[in-house]
């Protein structure tokens, strides 16, 4: 077979495989494990280090701690409940609900305190991971118990976690790479909450100011702790602000109802949800770059070192993985309903472990893949065979 036929074939059968699931040059899956979490999880996030994984359950009002190596779940922080007003986001109506309803997460001090929002609790709680209390004499807090399963037998004690207001329905929650700010995206207030963390401790963490956004979802910070970006969802912009003034200057028309965003060198990378698309922004040209995906892509997360994009879609229940080079889809694998959160732990060992939170089973599904090695090629045989090419 000529070179050329061999390159047209290859071109014609590779979708085929991609979009069900197959095995690409790039990773290939070598197993999916089902991990119980509680009901209506809502988000993923690992340790620094990469050996613990932090599950925020929406309806279980609680969050689970398990040890990412043996899926075995460590310690769980259950809320007190306390009556509240919630949201209906199908009806677009006040509900009665409860305060304590974890969205996202978010670890800061290198690995120290856990910070999570509460969807009906106008706020967000924070957990010391080493202390396990983070009450602050004076200061808001709220109530939970610590279940503790490393031990036997298992723990369970009252604990106060610190609570810090921020505006109404706060979501997604992030940080300066350099360690000063935190910044909680508030839905319902149309603001991003900004806060001072600088400090070790506790005691000195102030609230500086809000910025104005539209219904604000995804945020990210750039790598030199200059540069804020937020999603806004009810637009079709992510508006970049300059962290030292605070102010807005400029605007990113990426595409229908922006949610999550991650950053790979210049290249910005943002799920378009009800556009079900998924949008690469080149932050020095300005050039975008657009492919489709399955429906409602919610949160999205690079692989390291940034060469394969992982993205899961609620309505589609699916978890794609596409090259960050140009969004060329790699392959499609079921989940189980409504995945919305994921996050990935890349070893040196060549395989990746993508994490999948699913909203209505209360499932997390652990995807693993292999990078394989290429094969060595003799110099005869390369002049025959093209080489391989190189993821609300």
């Amino acid at each position: 077979m000529s070179k050329n036929r061999y390159k047209l074939l290859l071109f014609l059968i590779m979708p085929l495989f991609a979009f069900t699931g197959t095995a690409s040059a790039d990773i290939e899956l070598e197993e999916t494990e089902t991990v119980r979490a509680g009901s209506g999880v809502k988000s993923v996030v690992l340790s620094p280090d990469g050996s613990k994984v932090y599950a925020s359950n929406l309806e279980g009002m609680s969050v689970y701690e398990f040890k990412r190596e043996n899926r075995k779940l460590q310690r769980k922080i259950a809320f007190v409940p306390h009556r509240g007003k919630g949201f209906n986001y199908k009806t677009k109506e006040e509900i009665d609900s409860y305060q304590e309803k974890p969205v996202e997460s978010h670890i800061t001090h290198e690995g120290r305190y856990l910070w999570v929002s509460l969807h009906n609790a106008g706020g967000v709680v924070v957990w010391d991971l080493e202390q396990n209390s983070s009450l602050v004499e004076g200061k808001p807090f709220k109530e939970a118990y610590l279940y503790d399963y490393t031990v036997e037998p298992r723990t369970k004690v009252k604990t106060d976690l610190l609570f810090i207001e921020t505006g109404k329905t706060p979501k997604i929650i992030t940080s300066s790479p350099d360690g000063h700010y935190l910044f909680v995206a508030n839905w319902h207030s149309n603001t991003v909450s900004v806060f001072d963390i600088s400090s070790s401790n506790p005691e000195d963490w102030h609230r500086i100011r809000d910025i104005r956004a539209r219904i604000p979802r995804g945020l990210l910070v750039s790598p030199d702790s200059k540069t804020l970006y937020i999603a806004e969802m009810a637009t079709e912009m992510v508006s970049i602000i300059d962290i030292e003034t605070m102010k807005k200057t400029r605007e990113i028309r990426v595409g229908l109802n922006p949610r999550h965003m991650t950053l790979r060198d210049n290249m910005l990378y943002v799920s378009l949800n009800l556009g079900s698309q998924m949008a690469m922004v080149d932050l020095e040209t300005g050039e975008i770059s657009k492919t489709d995906t399955c429906e409602y892509p919610r949160t999205i997360a690079l692989s390291e070192p940034g060469d394969v994009l992982f993205s899961v879609c609620y309505k589609g229940d699916m978890m794609q993985a596409f090259s960050a080079d140009d969004l060329t889809l790699i392959g499609s694998w079921e989940s189980d309903p409504h995945p919305v959160g994921v996050d990935v732990y890349s070893s040196p060992d060549d395989y990746i472990e993508v994490w999948v939170a699913n909203y209505s089973s209360g499932t997390i599904k652990v995807f693993t893949f292999r990078k394989p090695k290429p094969a060595p090629i003799s110099a005869t045989a390369s002049q025959e065979i093209p080489g391989q090419e190189s993821t609300r």
